[in-house]
């Protein structure tokens, strides 16, 4: 599982009136209508908090702006459905993994365009494996093509070209991998570039083309025909959709402040709103203009042990922290109910979720005191507050990072959760985002809030492994890294039902071994104008989904 994010972080421009013409101020008067059949026509207003940094190009951007542009002007070769399986055709038609697993045959469609009218053939496909894996490529998806025989050597210099990718003709291309994996499909980058408009560029020119930053030519739904940076970006129909007639005329993405961005979604300014608080839903549930939906995010928020720490080192005061917080109370009170209290790193949307966990550590300051008592933590001087084993005082610090409001104001509950079981806890002095996880990538901090954002493949290498980069707890467990691997790398791991027996066997480990107390999962709750017809919406939300060419919007609500 590669990560998304460390967690996607979070002036209203001046309302141009083509935003209030594309929008036209309608709404449908009881929030139903008459849906009737899809009819051309229209635009959608959708909103981002922050100006995107414009590098509309697929394998270059590092920004979630930008995503949100990319996910409608490109497609991938596949996508998940709503089991979290790979079974949903985009530009490939087909694909076949050999037995061994060692082996993708991946079969093109053969009515796919690019933007500009250029057939996407194979050749577009190995260009961009190859792009990523040279060695000036500047991105973060060298492990996307990692697994390819031959990567390795590109990155290091060594090669032109990747030795395990075959070209047998325009639709049909062979890649062989290094070793075989359960999560090849997910883990295998899936969206092509136009080798027409970057074959003879080098990273850096690829990085200032007009093509990445002006002009992108995608295979997508849309096509980005203006960018106005800092205020917004408009999309408009591509006509030789391979999926099926769009309907849209157009889709621009608006920059709004979050603040205001409740308001502009209810006077109708925009016409969709995604990260909605918690604290909002009831008010916009009840307006009969908006649809509003919600579903568990595949995301958590966490409290992390820097097991570097020796006062960390026992497993039983762990366990104890865990059982001393009272989670539930967070989720009802800080998330109205909107979120679900989640023991283990993989969420119940999961075909690999582990319903054994489903009440571990529940909230118990009873046993956790006793837990801390069996362990020698006593008070041995009169304070309220226990000391260690060793009757040295212990004080530990609980750190934290601004721009969260639920991660926030969820700091001092924890800090007095614990003080009720005998625990002194100081909270650190708030920090900026970017400073505090940097902080906590050199082991700054004792304890710490933060979350992770996932894909919907379970696979938990990139923050669990013993060596990972992004394994900040510093936890070193040769049980879990062996099973990791097996999750991973095993024959077994090649069957669904087997694979998800070695993560319910992992996740276990994870939980006895407390390096997090995993605190919650809050829902993804979205809201749209109910003009606007055919929106799907399912774990990652409607606005991002990959059907957006069948939005439509009634005739005489354009």
């Amino acid at each position: 599982m590669k990560k998304k994010s460390l967690l996607i972080t979070m002036s209203l421009v001046l309302v141009l009136s083509v935003f209030l013409a594309a929008c036209g101020g309608q709404q449908a008067d009881d929030g139903k209508g008459d849906d009737g059949e899809p009819v051309k026509g229209g635009t959608v207003t959708l909103s981002m908090f922050s100006a995107p940094k414009g590098l509309f190009n697929p394998v270059l951007y590092e920004d979630q702006y930008d995503v949100y542009v990319i996910n409608k002007a490109f497609d991938g070769l596949w996508t998940y459905n709503e089991d979290l399986e790979i079974e949903v055709p985009l530009l490939a038609k087909e694909w076949k993994l050999s037995e061994d697993g060692q082996e993708l045959t991946i079969t093109l469609r053969d009515d796919i365009k690019w933007h500009d009218g250029e057939d996407i053939t194979t050749d577009d496909l190995i260009f961009t494996w190859e792009a990523i894996a040279k060695k000036d490529y500047s991105g973060s998806r060298f492990y996307m093509v990692e697994p390819i025989e031959g990567a390795d050597e590109m990155k290091e210099g060594k090669a032109d070209s990747l030795s395990g990718v075959e070209k047998v003709d325009d639709q049909t291309v062979k890649v062989k991998f290094k070793e075989r994996a359960a999560n090849v499909l997910s883990n295998l980058w899936s969206i092509p570039i136009p080798e027409h408009i970057f074959g003879d560029m080098n990273n850096e020119k690829m990085l200032n083309a007009d093509a990445t930053k002006k002009e992108p030519i995608g295979s997508g739904p849309f096509k980005i025909t203006e960018i106005k940076p800092n205020e917004y970006v408009v999309m408009e129909r591509n006509e030789d959709y391979y999926r099926g007639e769009v309907y849209l005329d157009k889709v621009i993405w608006k920059v709004i402040e979050q603040e205001v961005a409740i308001g502009a979604l209810q006077n109708g300014e925009i016409d969709a709103l995604a990260q909605i608080a918690p604290t909002e839903f009831d008010a916009l549930k009840k307006d009969k203009n908006l649809v509003v939906e919600e579903d568990q995010d595949f995301a958590y928020q966490y409290m992390g042990f820097n097991l570097k720490k020796k006062k960390l080192q026992d497993k039983t005061l762990r366990q104890a922290i865990t059982y001393g917080i009272n989670r539930q109370a967070i989720v009802d009170g800080l998330l109205k109910g909107h979120g679900d209290v989640l023991n283990q790193h993989i969420p119940q949307k999961s075909w690999a979720y582990n319903e054994d966990l489903e009440d571990a550590y529940p909230h118990n300051p009873d046993k956790a005191k006793k837990l801390l008592k069996d362990a020698g933590y006593k008070d041995t001087n009169g304070d309220g507050f226990l000391e260690d084993p060793d009757g040295k005082k212990l004080e530990l610090t609980l750190s934290y990072p601004t721009g969260n409001p639920v991660r926030e104001k969820s700091a001092p509950i924890i800090a007095e959760d614990l003080k009720k079981i005998g625990l002194n806890v100081k909270l650190d002095r708030p920090a900026e985002t970017g400073v505090y996880f940097d902080n906590i990538e050199k082991g700054k901090y004792e304890m710490f809030l933060a979350g992770w954002s996932l894909t919907p493949d379970p696979d938990p290498s990139g923050i669990w492994m013993s060596t990972d980069k992004w394994n900040f707890a510093n936890w070193k467990n040769k049980k879990s890294d062996e099973l990791i691997k097996k999750g991973v790398f095993s024959k077994d791991a090649l069957d669904q039902d087997k694979r998800a027996e070695i993560y319910k066997e992992w996740t276990e480990v994870v939980s006895e071994d407390a390096p997090y107390v995993f605190l919650y999962s809050q829902n993804w709750i979205e809201a749209w104008n109910s003009r606007v017809k055919g929106v799907k919406f399912r774990y990652d939300g409607g606005i991002e989904h990959h059907d957006a060419h069948e939005w439509w919007i009634p005739e005489n609500l354009q």
